[in-house]
């Protein structure tokens, strides 16, 4: 650190450090050669300080001054100085010339070496503050502008720094090669300028930041039009491609903060949007507080798992018709020993988008086909429902795992109901399918979840081999009432009954609504006026005394 600081002042100083010692290095040669005459002539050793001012000049001026002071150097002490001042005896050429053409040759290699290193010295500081791949200035760079902004008092209230990032990336990449992201980075970057943006730095692999520096209402007006701005495809080998982007930005305020605090704050707004498929987002202490929380929550998750804090909760489902308690699904809880319960939906969403979601989906299997075998055991025979990802039928070998623990326990594949969500399904519909289809062929109950909420698995739900679809909560809980979800509902309901799939209403939680519901023709309920999903003894109390039979149908 303290070798960086001095090669720092000596750049800053440098053309004072030159000029000041253009004539103490010609005083320095005038002084050897006075010295060299006034102790005898040239035969004594003092003619070998000249190397001095020699290494000196080639030090501070490079290759040029080397070698230029080596021959100012010979010729002082070349044919005018004498062997011997006494008797008055002078050099024979050949010596004065050698020792001038060592001079220069000394002078030329310490320039030399000297050029090469300020040479390697400046490159290494260019890339401490520039991208080498883009040219373009780094995230160190950035720092230090947002410092200067603040040092220099021209860092207002307004001022702003946005993050755009490009979002295909892996898409982009598995499609053009990986030089595709620095040549889109660039052109993004040159869009950028193009249209008033002045400071631009490239401050990740596929992201660009810029700082907004010209009042609010300008400011403001160049993030609207960074829509229209990015939506432009980009050219890589004489090809438009197209790149997604999303942009994140932080207002700097009071200028408190430290230039890595606002970065931070930009890329969690952008992190923000990524997670909610906007365009574009001003940074949000709030919201982001909570997306880390809920991440610092996701790193523990894994010890939770191991620790025994996570354990299932079942909701029953009824018979609309009979009254008969038909079914469980099997719902996480996770205990945690400073937080207490926290809800699934704090953890869950997060773990699907990650690969916790395998060992977590893996955990709910077994420990549902363990209850099932234990109320089995007490003559509880009812299926256990169990939620899966998309994610997870896309992983390798799960299917073949879930169809092995079958076997692991020796029960038959109609006791366990395979739960996905609509929204999930559109991930990769084909392998998707595939993969519920041997599941379905092992005698796999698949139920497509929250039914209703999107439009994708219409299309497909005539292939899915789907035995029951759940009508969505956001429909059934404004029933009877609200006719906009009283006709989808039935709609639903119609639509299923024709395929010859069962359907399900979850989120019941009123006597109308259950009501209303049995007059639908839907087969099934779930939700909190039956019961709340509870831990599995309480459900073995609660079924045993009403023996299997819902006591509101009598």
């Amino acid at each position: 650190m303290e070798t960086s600081i001095v090669f720092d002042w000596l750049e800053r100083h440098k053309k004072i450090i030159r000029r000041s010692l253009i004539p103490a290095l010609l005083a320095m040669v005038a002084l050897v050669c006075l010295l060299v005459y006034m102790t005898g002539g040239i035969k004594y050793a003092y003619s070998q300080l000249m190397y001095i001012p020699i290494l000196v000049a080639g030090t501070f001026f490079g290759l040029k001054g080397g070698l230029l002071m080596g021959l100012i150097a010979g010729l002082a002490l070349g044919p005018l100085m004498p062997i011997n001042v006494t008797t008055g005896e002078m050099q024979p050429t050949i010596s004065w010339l050698y020792r001038a053409g060592f001079f220069v040759l000394i002078g030329g290699g310490c320039g030399y070496i000297s050029s090469s290193v300020a040479r390697y010295l400046s490159h290494f500081k260019w890339l401490s503050q520039h991208n080498p791949e883009t040219g373009l200035p780094n995230r160190n760079a950035l720092f230090g502008a947002i410092k200067n902004l603040k040092e220099s008092n021209r860092m207002s209230s307004s001022t702003t720094l946005a993050i755009i990032a490009i979002d295909n990336t892996l898409e982009l990449k598995s499609a053009f090669g990986f030089n595709v992201i620095e040549h889109a980075t660039k052109q993004v970057a040159r869009r950028l300028a193009l249209n008033g943006g002045d400071d631009i730095f490239h401050t990740d692999s596929a992201e660009v930041a810029i700082i907004l520096n010209n009042g609010e209402e300008q400011n403001q007006k160049f993030l609207n039009n960074l829509g229209v701005l990015l939506k432009e495809a980009v050219i890589y080998n004489e090809i438009s491609v197209h790149i997604e982007t999303r942009v994140g930005y932080v207002c700097f305020g009071d200028g408190e903060q430290s230039p890595g605090v606002y970065l931070h704050q930009a890329e969690a707004a952008l992190a923000l949007v990524q997670e909610l498929a906007q365009d574009i987002k001003a940074y949000n202490p709030e919201v982001v507080g909570r997306t880390e929380r809920s991440i610092s929550i996701l790193g523990q998750l894994q010890k939770g798992l191991e620790k025994g804090q996570v354990s299932l909760h079942y909701q029953p489902k009824i018979d609309l018709v009979t009254g008969e308690i038909c079914s469980v699904e099997a719902l996480l809880r996770w205990d945690h020993p400073e937080k207490g319960m926290i809800a699934p939906g704090s953890f869950i969403p997060r773990a699907e988008q990650s690969t916790l979601i395998q060992g977590i989906t893996e955990f709910a299997l077994e420990e549902a086909i363990n209850q099932h075998i234990q109320w089995r055991n007490q003559g509880i025979l009812i299926p256990v429902a169990v939620n899966i990802s998309t994610r997870n039928l896309l992983y390798p070998k799960f299917t073949e795992r879930v169809i092995a623990m079958l076997e692991k326990f020796g029960i038959g594949g109609e006791w366990i109901e395979l739960e996905l969500t609509e929204g999930s399904l559109v991930m990769d519909m084909e392998e998707t399918i595939e993969q519920l289809t041997k599941l379905a062929n092992a005698n796999f109950s698949i139920s497509i979840d929250d039914f209703g909420t999107g439009y994708s698995s219409l299309q497909y739900l005539h292939r899915l081999p789907a035995s029951l679809i759940k009508i969505d909560q956001s429909f059934i809980k404004r029933l009877p009432d609200d006719k906009g979800a009283a006709y989808i509902v039935d709609a639903a309901v119609t639509l299923a009954k024709k395929m010859e799939i069962k359907t399900i209403a979850e989120g019941v939680e009123s006597a109308s609504v259950f009501e209303y519901l049995q007059n639908t023709g839907c087969d099934m309920a779930q939700g909190y006026y039956i019961s709340p999903a509870i831990p599995p003894e309480q459900f073995t109390r609660w079924y045993l005394s009403r023996n299997g039979i819902y006591a509101s149908m009598a």
